[in-house]
């Protein structure tokens, strides 16, 4: 029996495979060589994250925070990525659309992808 190819999990194509955790796609069997169609392509990394792909890593952009997994399931990741609201003592749409220091404070506060997702201070 022909193994399942690249991206896919099974015993065999006669047995039926399925695409990786992060992958889409479907691979079916058909009576000549290859003996099966289709492929299992890895998912792009998802709105206000940053990456090759999900299997590779997605990582939540400046000012946001979360986690992306990959799953097998629709839409093959898991997780999302939020805005920080601002930090005390400032004010604003939250870290992604900028903060300002309240009156009577100074400082600036700017867009990081390491936690707390900002830096700087008012």
């Amino acid at each position: 029996a022909v193994p399942c190819p690249l991206h896919s999990d099974g015993t065999s194509i006669p047995s039926g495979c399925s695409c990786r955790a992060g992958y889409e796609g479907k691979v079916d069997a058909i009576a000549t060589a290859p003996y099966y169609q289709g492929s299992c392509t890895a998912v792009a990394c998802p709105a206000l994250s940053t990456g090759s792909n999900v299997v590779a890593g997605c990582v939540c952009d400046a000012g946001y925070s979360g986690k992306i997994e990959e799953t097998k399931s629709s839409p093959f990741y898991a997780g999302t990525c939020q805005g920080v609201a601002c930090p005390i003592y400032s004010d604003g749409d939250g870290v992604p659309g900028g903060c300002a220091c309240n009156a009577g404070y100074s400082g600036t506060i700017s867009k990081s992808t390491a936690p707390p997702y900002y830096t700087g201070e008012c």
